[in-house]
């Protein structure tokens, strides 16, 4: 199932404005963009409230990019419509911004501090670590921009330090992957982000949901997916061991179900 949001809403110059967003300046034409998508049929919106590691160099993840004002519009617009709002977010004073603007989930949340995890908290705002993005990007060093990879070497202790410390309060946690970025795909990225959450301190059992049920609720598709219930669209895969004994057993081999019906 596609829960599909068409381009990112960024500040001009902001994240993402090269190529896989949409420049907007100030909360009217956030409102306006935001309808716009969802007219077009868009069932998630998404904004950029930092800089990231990515985009281009210079830019940085702790810079603050569309305000509370900005990004509070393009809440009201999607919750009108009961569409949820992902605000990347990988700085600290970003992330405090997204979830004063009401946001239904945090990506990446890169540094958080004591203060921005209680208001998660408070919030029952979701977080999306996608470890993998970076690990990946670690991975390849001689494949990617010096600059990039840098910065990106720069964010990840700092990153897992952060969902850990989140997981430990009980911040919810919904799996999610980034793909797009380099050298993270579709393939394996699912089962691998699966593996980087428990290391960051989730049982297998969290993370498994965090990728099922919590993932439908987050994204209002729970009718549809997201457990496997009588009336819900049977997608699901085989395995030969117990992942909830040992996560890494996803990344083997499976049998994969479709709508019930073998599909590999």
């Amino acid at each position: 199932m596609i829960v599909g949001s068409g381009p990112a809403l960024t500040m001009t110059g902001g994240h993402g404005s090269a190529g896989i967003a949409r420049e907007v300046d100030g909360p009217d034409e956030v409102r306006r963009a935001t309808r716009q998508l969802l007219k077009a049929g868009a069932t998630a919106i998404k904004v950029m409230a930092t800089g990231g590691v990515t985009s281009r160099d210079g830019e940085q993840p702790d810079q603050v990019q569309l305000s509370v004002a900005e990004m509070a519009a393009a809440v009201a617009e999607a919750h009108h419509r009961n569409v949820p709002v992902a605000a990347h977010a990988q700085g600290n004073q970003g992330i405090k911004n997204a979830i004063l603007a009401g946001v239904d989930s945090i990506e990446h949340a890169i540094f958080l501090d004591d203060e921005a995890i209680e208001q998660l908290l408070a919030a029952d705002i979701a977080v999306v670590p996608t470890f993998g993005a970076p690990h990946a990007i670690d991975q390849h060093p001689e494949a990617v921009p010096a600059w990039m990879y840098q910065k990106n070497k720069a964010v990840i202790a700092s990153h897992q330090q952060s969902i850990a410390r989140a997981i430990s309060a009980g911040v919810r946690l919904v799996m999610g992957t980034d793909a797009g970025t380099p050298f993270n795909d579709f393939r394996h990225g699912s089962t691998q982000e699966l593996a980087y959450m428990v290391a960051a301190g989730q049982t297998p059992a969290e993370a498994l949901l965090s990728a099922t049920q919590n993932a439908a609720e987050l994204l209002r598709v729970a009718d549809k997916v997201g457990s496997i219930t009588v009336g819900k669209q049977a997608d699901f895969i085989i395995v030969t061991a117990n992942p909830l004994t040992d996560i890494t057993v996803l990344t083997g081999q499976k049998t994969v179900y479709r709508k019930g019906q073998a599909v590999n």
